[in-house]
This record gives C-alpha cells, sequence and structure tokens, in this order.
C-alpha cells in the first residue's frame, strides 16, 4: 500500500498529537539536576532547548551538530516536500528574522523589507504561505493579541515564539543569548505544556505579556528575567493597573525574593516551572 493510499483509508479516523520538547520539569528529572543547580540546568536550556537527545551529548559541538540535523529533518521532509516550499533560501531568511525579532509585534512589510535588502524578494502571498508552513509544523507558534478592554481577539499586531530554544540558536546569528527574551519563550512554551490557551495582552496603557485561559479560567502574567532594580518592579507590576476584573495576576523573575504587591502575586520561575497546579 502507497502512503498516498494509506492517507486515504485514514481520512477522517485519525487523532493528531502535537509532541513538544521536554518541559523544564522533565528536563530536571532526565538529568537528575539537584535544585541548586536549577539555574545553571536553566541557563543551559536557553543555549540549547529542550529536545530530548540532545541531553545525551555533553560536548557542544555535537549538541548543535544533533539540533542541526533534527531542523534539517524537518525542513526537507516535513515541510519543503510535504508543503511544497519552493525557495528554501527565503524560508530560512524568513525564520531567522523572525526568530531574531521574536517577543516583538509582527510587521510584514518589515520582513518583506529585509528579504528585499538580503536579495530574497518575496510576494506578500509568499510570505503568509511559508509563515503559515513553519507554524503547521510547529518550528514557530504564532500567539494572538487579545484587546483587554474590548474583550476581543485581535488578528493584527501578533508575535511569535520559537517551540525550541536550541532551533533558535543555530538558526540565528546572533550567539550572544537574549536572556530577557529567551525567559520570556521559555514562559509561553511551559504555558502551552500546561495546557493553556496563550494570548498576548494589549490595554490602553500598554500591554500584558500573556493573557492565558483554561476551564473558563484567566490569568494575567508579566515575564521578566531580573526584578532586582525598583524602577524595573514599578513598571511590571504597573502593567495590570488598568486592568479591573479580578483575575489572577502574576509577575514571573528569576529572583528569590518575593516581591509580591497589592494582589499581585510574584512567583519565582522555579515555582512556576514546577508546579503542575498552575
Amino acid at each position: 500500500m502507497t502512503f498516498l493510499e494509506l492517507s486515504t483509508d485514514l481520512l477522517g479516523r485519525y487523532v493528531s498529537f502535537r509532541i513538544n520538547p521536554l518541559s523544564f520539569k522533565e528536563a530536571v528529572k532526565i538529568t537528575n539536576t539537584k535544585p541548586e543547580n536549577y539555574f545553571d540546568l536553566l541557563l543551559d536550556i536557553f543555549e540549547w532547548g529542550t529536545l530530548p537527545q540532545r541531553f545525551s551529548f555533553e560536548n557542544n559541538d555535537s549538541k548543535e551538530n544533533y539540533i542541526r540535523d533534527v531542523y534539517d529533518s524537518i525542513l526537507l521532509k516535513d515541510v519543503v516536500e510535504r508543503l511544497g516550499i519552493s525557495d528554501v533560501t527565503s524560508f530560512n531568511k524568513i525564520l531567522q528574522y523572525i526568530l531574531e525579532t521574536e517577543t516583538r509585534e509582527f510587521s510584514a512589510t518589515n520582513v518583506l523589507d529585509y528579504l528585499d535588502k538580503n536579495g530574497n524578494k518575496v510576494a506578500t502571498d509568499t510570505l503568509y504561505k511559508y509563515l503559515e508552513a513553519l507554524c503547521s509544523t510547529f518550528i514557530i507558534n504564532r500567539v494572538y493579541r487579545y484587546d483587554v478592554n474590548g474583550k476581543a481577539i485581535l488578528k493584527s499586531l501578533n508575535k511569535f515564539y520559537a517551540t525550541d530554544l536550541g532551533i533558535k540558536r543555530i538558526k540565528t546569528n546572533s550567539k550572544e543569548i537574549n536572556y530577557s527574551r529567551a525567559f520570556e519563550n521559555l514562559i509561553y512554551n511551559e504555558l502551552v505544556k500546561k495546557g493553556y490557551d496563550v494570548y498576548v495582552g494589549k490595554t490602553r496603557d500598554g500591554k500584558i505579556d500573556f493573557i492565558v485561559s483554561k476551564n473558563k479560567s484567566i490569568k494575567y502574567i508579566q515575564a521578566c528575567y531580573d526584578l532586582s532594580n525598583e524602577e524595573t518592579r514599578i513598571r511590571e507590576f504597573s502593567a495590570f493597573n488598568c486592568i479591573s476584573d479580578n483575575y489572577p495576576k502574576y509577575v514571573i523573575s528569576t529572583n528569590k525574593e518575593d516581591y509580591s504587591q497589592d494582589g499581585i502575586k510574584h512567583l519565582n520561575i522555579f515555582d512556576f516551572l514546577l508546579d503542575d497546579k498552575f
């Protein structure tokens, strides 16, 4: 039986499952990491992600080669062949741009200008086709914006996050880790693994990093790598000022000190990552 015949026979008789890279808790278990070394593991994940097999390599070159092999397999076998991507160079350039500007609001005009300047001019519909391919194969995730005051999901001004930070490392030019962006990306990925529908929030005065919902319960979340600076704390906690409802509000950081205030709970990142009931 050919693949086409098998696909036809199974039409309407299958259930799809999304298989994510390991969660932080699973990474702790597979590496047998002790609590005093959680922070080192966190930084390691910022750099190399959580694809399971990569934890079996101690040498950085071996880790990078493994992640490249995984990406090439996805690109060549799953994306290029199955979805009919004709311009692999532009496809890779689009992914690179998205990953280098992740956590920022997406602008098709900026992407097209970037490609044009780098000699990879593509049509707008091709850009969106390639973005859809990247999202449908879970290399990146599109996150829609939710208008808190208007109570509506906005199809514009969305963001993208990398499914795995190791893939991001090999597909971007910079080898310097932006800890704030990696931290936000990690929290997004963990929220998805915890079963939440995740949005980025728009308010009258600014934005909320994440608005999440599950079982009709809503939570507001700010992600900040380091809250030790008072001005930073004021900025992060004041993001909730224009929200008048009583749904739980959280600021998540790496700090061990409890900065909770005015009904807004501060969570240490490891308490969040290891709490199955969050």
